[in-house]
């Protein structure tokens, strides 16, 4: 699936400072008209975060639901982003939510 069939522009990737993507990468982003934003130095937290979050849509989500198609999935994917961010309890200050006032 491309972002274009999607009907969807990327405009920002979020890299981290890893050698292995050279300046000649964000040089072909910049012409696709992308903007690299570089993560801070040291900070190991920021991708285990979105691979946390990645994990739990999968193991939660995708791995016990038949997705017919590309609409479905989508619908699917914002109303679990929906229960994750209003409804469901998250370890924290008072259990709050990220989207609600603190208790």
């Amino acid at each position: 699936m491309d972002l274009e069939d999607a009907g969807c522009q990327a405009r920002l990737l979020i890299g981290d400072r890893d050698a292995k993507f050279p300046e000649l990468f964000n040089v072909v982003l910049a012409d696709a008209g992308i903007r690299v934003v570089l993560t801070g130095v040291r900070m190991p937290r920021t991708h285990t975060v979105m691979e946390r979050w990645v994990q739990t849509g999968r193991r939660e989500l995708l791995d016990r639901t038949l997705i017919w198609n590309r609409r479905h999935l989508l619908h699917a994917l914002r109303e679990f982003e929906t229960f994750c961010n209003e409804h469901r309890p998250h370890q924290g200050i008072a259990a709050a939510r990220p989207l609600t006032p603190l208790p």
